[in-house]
């Protein structure tokens, strides 16, 4: 059965889900594959049933690890990935794919269950410096030798 069919709209012979249909279908079985960064995740989390985290610039090496006898529905933050990525799995034989329109930003709007960590939240005074509260040894400064 394809959890799928009959839900959202086709475009350009995708099927894209509205954030409340997005979670039926995760709810009856199908896995949410999150294609947002490490650091994108962190911050926000959609709180489903099951979730396989792929980030999109990963996918093309990492899409042979990925469940293709389960409904598939794929994420991103604003649904700019999902087309490529959708593409991408169809052309290795997935057949049953989905995508979240509108992305994470959607889930967030329509109230549904998202974990949050606010240390890793971004904050600054402008966007050209925005940044997680919490450091992490990458975000360290490089040693460049004695003063």
């Amino acid at each position: 059965m394809d959890v799928f069919e009959g839900r959202g709209m086709l475009i350009q012979g995708l099927r894209f889900l509205s954030p409340k249909e997005a979670l039926e279908t995760l709810r009856e079985g199908a896995v949410l594959l999150d294609l947002r960064s490490n650091e994108l995740m962190e911050m926000k989390a959609f709180q489903v049933p099951e979730t396989v985290h792929v980030p999109h610039r990963d996918l093309e090496e990492l899409w042979s690890h990925l469940p293709a006898d389960r409904p598939l529905l794929l994420a991103d933050s604003s649904g700019v990935y999902l087309r490529e990525a959708a593409h991408l799995l169809l052309a290795h034989g997935f057949t049953q794919i989905a995508c979240l329109n509108g992305g994470m930003l959607a889930w967030d709007q329509a109230g549904l269950p998202v974990a949050t960590d606010a240390e890793a939240l971004l904050h600054g005074e402008c966007p050209c410096v925005l940044r997680p509260r919490k450091k992490r040894p990458s975000d360290e400064p490089a040693h460049r030798g004695t003063p």
